[in-house]
């Protein structure tokens, strides 16, 4: 232990990211580093603690009875050391690293994609981006940290959790083929039962389709239901082949669907939009929001948030005016 006056931020850092993750590389992932960063850091800590640390077995590393002893320590020390860098440091957006995982849903990837692209990676260009499609209610998750930001069009509830809307929801469109009778009709709710529903469903937070919950209520026909899917692209594909609709609320499923040939979105008058708006809030608030959880309240991360919020909400926008 005579050698303590050498150990530092960083390296209390990637201790407590073994400990985490069990992996060097997922622990690299995390902190912005190289996997042999990662194992140099590793052998130095290793040096200065006069133990191993970690046992490398196949399905990771395993901490010894030494680092399960450090650990409440060292995470003192880090969250010391992270009141000092949120207080007094001067975030540099070009000097700083990490990464961050954001889950969305299929509608929105693309969005994120390109404002991390165009706004974030020009200023930032040493941080990292998971982006993946999101297809549960990942409140525990986000709370946990073991994700950074989620995209969606609802609030989630739960506890350390918080979220900032970065566009209203407001118009509601149909999405049907280019030959479907509907076009020619009335957008009424009676002309609508006609027709089954597919539903792009992320998450099961619905008994049923809302149009068909209004179908019910009004005594109409019951309106079939011709499956779900979470993938835009599948949904697509099945509407060209039949005569099903899909009930969508958001714009940039609206600017990708103008460019697809065999489907036309259709917008929805605006009482109907009304009553399955006011339908829908029974079980979620509506509107499009950046989710993120109590765990991380660096610079850094409060930066790439504050750039993700602010592009979404011009591409919405701009995907509006289209």
């Amino acid at each position: 232990m005579n050698k303590i006056d050498q150990l530092n931020y960083n390296q209390l850092k990637v201790f407590i990211a073994i400990y985490e993750h069990g992996q060097s590389h997922q622990a690299a992932n995390e902190l912005g580093m190289t996997a042999s960063g990662v194992s140099r850091t590793l052998k130095i800590l290793r040096d200065i603690f006069k133990d191993s640390l970690f046992i490398r077995r196949t399905s990771g590393f395993i901490a010894t009875e030494k680092t399960h002893q450090l650990i409440p320590m060292a995470k003192a020390l880090v969250a010391q050391y992270q009141k000092i860098e949120m207080q007094h440091s001067v975030f540099t957006p070009a000097e700083s690293g990490g990464q961050y995982t954001i889950h969305a849903y299929d509608e929105f990837v693309y969005a994120v994609q390109k404002v991390i692209r165009n706004d974030i990676l020009l200023e930032a260009p040493n941080l990292r981006f998971d982006v993946r499609v999101l297809t549960h209610d990942c409140s525990t998750e986000l709370a946990n940290g073991d994700m950074d930001f989620v995209v969606v069009y609802e609030g989630f509830n739960g506890k350390n959790l918080n979220y900032e809307m970065f566009a209203e929801t407001d118009s509601l469109y149909l999405l049907v083929n280019n030959e479907h009778p509907i076009l020619t009709q009335e957008l009424t709710l009676e002309n609508i039962s006609n027709y089954s529903c597919l539903e792009i469903d992320n998450y099961d937070d619905l008994s049923c389709p809302l149009l068909v919950n209004l179908c019910r209520e009004k005594g109409l026909s019951p309106m079939e239901v011709e499956g779900y899917t979470d993938s835009l692209a599948s949904a697509i594909r099945l509407l060209s082949e039949s005569d099903a609709i899909t009930l969508s609320c958001n714009q940039f499923t609206r600017q990708f669907v103008k460019m697809i040939p065999k489907i036309q979105c259709v917008k929805l008058p605006e009482e109907l939009a009304q009553k399955c708006r006011t339908r829908r809030r029974e079980n979620r608030e509506i509107g499009n929001y950046v989710l993120f959880g109590d765990t991380n309240n660096s610079a850094a991360f409060n930066w790439v948030k504050s750039k993700l919020i602010c592009g979404l909400e011009r591409e919405w926008r701009q995907a509006s005016e289209e």
